[in-house]
């Protein structure tokens, strides 16, 4: 198996884990979104204007900074809706439904890159975006009997996907012009003018603060929203520089087996920690869910 595949496996491991600590953080210990996201933003654009202050890429055009730094901005975005559907609903819901990502990924580098899939890579792709579907179907008790529930506010999420896919293909663009890095770093300064934008208020200052005082909590968010992130986006930005971006996209997919499993695990061994409960309509639509996902990374890993 090739590097870059392990590297694009690696990112969704590291935030399956980061998933559920934030559930765990803003469904357990009810931090504030607006709290919650200060964090997010400013411990990210700490770690890249540390790098930057210390090491700024040299004869690269404005340009290529300016999108470097879109990268961020635009996941800001996407995460803010992420974290507002992850404070009212399932992680293992929650998260194959942003599994869109692929499919916008597949067409948009076929037309700006020219990156050509073979057939079964684009069942892949199909595969991966199907698990996101089945992801957004909730089991419902209602009328005895029981059925099936769509959730149309899942759409959001969809949204929230193609900014995500957009910041994939704009670090598609520059991996050529900045190290993986610089890209990073940039990135963690777009998601903190953004962050910082929509919620630095008194208020969610205050909160953040009271919360980061409390030695017992504290450490959940700094390893899950300070340290974990930092990490998987240096993994699929070095993945997206080697691999086809569509495929390390795809390879994203495998999140939701992860947050899956990792949840299902976690309710039997230690009810306590995760914030989630399952009946058996749900348990078989989000493993249906996850196994598209693994038939899709399968495709990938063999084709």
């Amino acid at each position: 198996m090739e590097l870059w595949i392990l590297a694009a496996l690696g990112n969704p491991l590291i935030f399956s884990i980061v998933t559920l600590i934030d559930k765990r953080v803003l469904s357990g210990f009810q931090l504030q979104l607006p709290s919650f996201n200060l964090f997010v933003g400013g411990s990210q654009g700490l770690f890249g204007l540390t790098v930057l202050l210390f090491s700024f890429p040299s004869e690269v055009e404005f340009t290529v900074l300016a999108q470097a730094w879109s990268i961020g901005f635009l996941q800001g975005i996407s995460l803010i809706f992420m974290f507002w559907m992850l404070k009212r609903e399932d992680p293992s819901r929650v998260i194959p439904a942003m599994q869109t990502v692929p499919i916008y990924v597949a067409f948009l580098a076929w037309i700006i890159f020219n990156e050509s899939l073979s057939v079964p890579q684009w069942a892949a792709v199909f595969l991966a975006v199907g698990g996101s579907v089945l992801a957004s179907i909730k089991a419902s008790d209602a009328g005895g009997a029981g059925g099936f529930v769509f959730q149309p506010v899942f759409l959001l999420l969809a949204v929230g996907a193609l900014l995500m896919a957009s910041s994939q293909l704009i670090t598609k663009g520059i991996v050529d012009d900045l190290s993986t890095l610089h890209i990073v770093s940039f990135r963690g300064t777009g998601l903190f003018s953004v962050m910082w934008l929509v919620f630095a208020r008194p208020s969610s200052l205050r909160g953040l603060g009271a919360f980061l005082k409390q030695p017992k909590r504290a450490p959940w968010l700094i390893l899950a929203e300070g340290i974990m992130p930092f990490n998987g986006h240096l993994l699929i930005t070095y993945a997206i520089g080697i691999g086809p971006v569509a495929l390390v996209s795809a390879l994203g997919g495998a999140r939701p087996i992860f947050v899956f499993s990792m949840s299902v695990l976690g309710a039997w061994l230690a009810p306590g920690v995760i914030y989630e409960r399952f009946t058996k309509r749900d348990v078989l639509l989000k493993l249906s869910s996850a196994t598209l996902v693994v038939f899709a990374v399968a495709l990938i890993s063999l084709s």
